[in-house]
């Protein structure tokens, strides 16, 4: 079940209750994805004024941070409840969790912070309005982020996937983990780390020729000569089969026109190369590169 999240006076009386709505879940996929969590605003108070400047919002599932959002500037709240969804932007590390959530519900928690103000009408006991003891002026709140303000959701799992998972369209974004070694860690793995990495800076910056070099470049730069890669890997078939599959991708890789790092700008190559390609180039360079340290590493 869905628990509130309620905003005290400085006198510890509730005044404002935010809380699930009965409304659907929304998303949309894209660059920045982003899901919208329906919640309603709702004062527990008579007599009283009640807006919401602007409160931030983190929102984790589990102890995973999914995203951020926004809610406000929110006016004419009441005592009855008011919807307002908040626009969570996800990032797209979070992207494999929100497609296969842990087993049972998906719970969410938003942790809110930021600003709220309010007026009251009428009289009242100076220990019951402790910090807005003034009628008919507005008085300004903080909703500290020092405090937790965190507002629990819970979501039947088929809703999820029907109303976030399909809209989000996941199935159009590359998810998967990387694992490359830390430099600091194995110092031997930071050549093709640091190729890769200039690999995706010439991939931002529209450049697909130096971005098939690079990626070549991290090939090559795998620690060990390249009869001996998969030197720590137990003989076998498996072995010998993603011996093959690298060599075949860096052939393929270099056959596509490239830029010859550290040689001025030469390109060499059999074919033109494309954006397109270029995204796939990098994409498969830095799922093999993962794979191959994970095959490698942990034997």
């Amino acid at each position: 079940m869905s628990m509130p999240l309620t905003f005290k006076l400085p006198s510890g009386r509730p005044w404002l209750s935010l809380r699930r709505s009965t409304n659907p879940l929304a998303a949309a996929g894209g660059p920045l994805p982003q899901i919208w969590l329906p919640i309603e605003a709702r004062l527990l108070l008579p007599d009283l004024q009640g807006e919401i400047l602007r409160l931030s919002c983190e929102a984790r599932l589990g102890d995973v941070l999914i995203g951020r959002g926004e809610l406000g500037p929110i006016t004419g709240l009441s005592t009855n409840d008011y919807p307002t969804p908040v626009a969570v932007t996800c990032s797209t590390e979070a992207l494999a969790l929100l497609i296969d959530p842990p087993p049972g519900r998906v719970n969410l928690a938003l942790d809110f912070a930021g600003l709220l103000r309010l007026r009251r009408q009428g009289a009242g006991s100076a220990a019951t309005w402790r910090g807005v003891e003034q009628p008919d002026e507005w008085h300004l709140l903080t909703a500290d982020a020092n405090h937790l303000n965190t507002l629990e959701m819970s979501f039947a799992r088929s809703d999820w996937y029907e109303q976030v998972v399909e809209r989000l369209g996941l199935g159009g974004y590359l998810i998967a983990k990387l694992a490359l070694p830390a430099p600091s860690a194995v110092p031997a793995w930071g050549a093709a780390r640091s190729h890769l990495e200039e690999a995706g800076r010439a991939l931002t910056s529209g450049s697909p020729p130096a971005t098939f070099g690079r990626c070549r470049a991290a090939i090559d730069a795998l620690p060990g000569d390249k009869t001996k890669i998969f030197a720590a890997m137990p003989e076998g078939k498996k072995r010998d089969e993603i011996d093959a599959l690298t060599r075949a991708i860096g052939k393929y890789i270099h056959s596509g026109r490239h830029v010859v790092p550290d040689a001025g700008g030469e390109q060499a190559g059999d074919f033109p190369v494309d954006q397109r390609d270029a995204v796939f180039a990098y994409n498969l360079t830095a799922l093999l590169l993962s794979h191959i340290a994970g095959l490698v590493l942990d034997n």
